[in-house]
């Protein structure tokens, strides 16, 4: 019973906190569209894209993306750097005639360096019409500006450990991006420029079209910094289940958040239990208080990442489909690759419950309902199985307030929670 009890609380911490952002993702899918899109072919050992990239590799993969590959291989190699191999030499070439790179020094280009998160923030915004020249940006504000315009997420790049598979995620997100001075997205512009053919283009600009809409909706989204939240859970499985109410206040800026629980456990042929729970997160330690019972537990800076990631704008990364209804409410599935590996949202569920067998969800779906520039309200529900343990989960989550409306209170005595691994 112990376990069963474990698992489906796991699961609807999963529900509390699981959104796209949660996936940390394979994003073989975006490398995928790519491919069939002509803007991206991966390497002789398929996509790789859990190493690093090189500035080489960096190069040719903004030169494809912009669909200027032919263009490049059949220009003549004029360009300072003297340290390219002779497949290198078109795409800096082609990226050195539009200012799109001036390599790491006069003569200089580095190709088999590593690419940083920050370095192909500066080639995408430059390749989306934005320059220093122009005063857009700064290559210290490179990243801050990325996310400024969507093109980079926390959650899909990793800016301290770049690696090719992020690269392919910005690379697809610079796609539905419109480029400064621009009319519609670039993909738009590859279609109309013939570097894109219309067919294979088509299912992507309607994503893209309602994702915009989206964005807009959910603008105020980017400048809150304190939200409260009632949430609503219902687990279900074959010889358990579990509601729960619960209101969540966290603090975005100082990185804190409360949450108050009422939950009560249901099985055949025996008593309700209703267990209260008070978990306060701050300072990397998250505080239980569960029936009275104190407990502490160190957290990763992953975990207290995802701590505070759950209701949020998803990135069109790890969209596979949407729908927009008339009222205003955006219904999201995700792309199976984004199923795969859940192992950041599992740590920081085993963190909270104390462990628990090895899980895996499926058909994990999500509403969010706009209003006033905000997600007034998400929906997240999926089926989840451990070992011989199989069930459902949905939740309803509701924003009560935002920012100076909200006050995220210590529990008192915190000195007293012992720490437990």
């Amino acid at each position: 019973m112990k376990k069963w009890i474990r698992t489906v609380c796991a699961g609807a911490l999963l529900a509390g906190a699981l959104t796209v952002s949660a996936f940390a993702a394979d994003f073989t899918s975006c490398a995928d569209h790519l491919k069939e899109m002509n803007l991206f072919q991966g390497t002789g050992d398929g996509y790789a894209l859990d190493r690093a990239p090189t500035r080489g590799e960096a190069a040719a993969m903004l030169v494809r993306l912009l669909g200027r590959e032919q263009q490049a291989k059949a220009l003549d190699y004029t360009a300072p750097f003297t340290d390219l191999a002779g497949w290198q030499k078109p795409y800096v070439q082609y990226l050195y005639e539009h200012d799109l790179t001036r390599g790491v020094s006069e003569t200089s280009f580095a190709p088999e360096d590593g690419c940083t998160a920050q370095m192909y923030a500066a080639f995408l915004l430059r390749a989306l019409g934005y320059s220093e020249q122009d005063g857009d940006f700064t290559y210290r504000s490179t990243l801050d500006f990325a996310e400024k315009i969507g093109l980079y997420d926390a959650y899909t790049v990793d800016e301290a450990d770049f690696r090719r598979g992020h690269l392919a995620a910005a690379s697809y997100t610079a796609l539905s991006i419109t480029p400064k001075d621009g009319q519609g997205t670039l993909l738009d512009q590859l279609v109309r420029s013939g570097a894109v053919e219309r067919t294979a283009a088509a299912p992507y600009q309607k994503l893209f079209s309602d994702y915009a809409r989206y964005r807009s909706a959910t603008a105020g989204m980017d400048s809150l910094h304190a939200l409260s939240l009632r949430q609503e859970l219902k687990v279900d499985a074959e010889r358990l289940a579990m509601r729960s109410q619960e209101t969540i206040s966290v603090d975005l800026a100082a990185s804190v958040s409360l949450t108050e629980r009422v939950a009560t456990m249901s099985a055949p042929g025996a008593k309700d239990k209703t267990f209260t729970a008070e978990s306060y997160t701050a300072g990397g330690f998250r505080y239980l208080k569960q029936d009275g019972v104190r407990s502490r537990r160190a957290l990763t800076a992953e975990q207290q990442r995802l701590a505070f990631a759950g209701y949020a704008r998803l990135p069109v990364a790890m969209i596979e489909t949407m729908s927009v209804s008339p009222a205003g409410s955006y219904t999201f599935t995700y792309d199976a690759q984004g199923l795969v590996l859940l192992d950041e949202m599992l740590d920081a569920a085993r963190a909270a419950v104390g462990g628990f067998d090895g899980m895996e969800i499926s058909g994990l779906t999500v509403t969010q309902s706009a209003a006033g520039g905000k997600i007034a309200s998400q929906k997240v529900g999926f089926s989840f199985a451990a070992d011989d343990i199989a069930g459902t989960v949905q939740s309803e989550t509701k924003l009560l307030a935002t920012d100076d409306a909200v006050a995220v209170t210590a529990p008192s005595n915190l000195e007293q929670y012992p720490l437990v691994q």
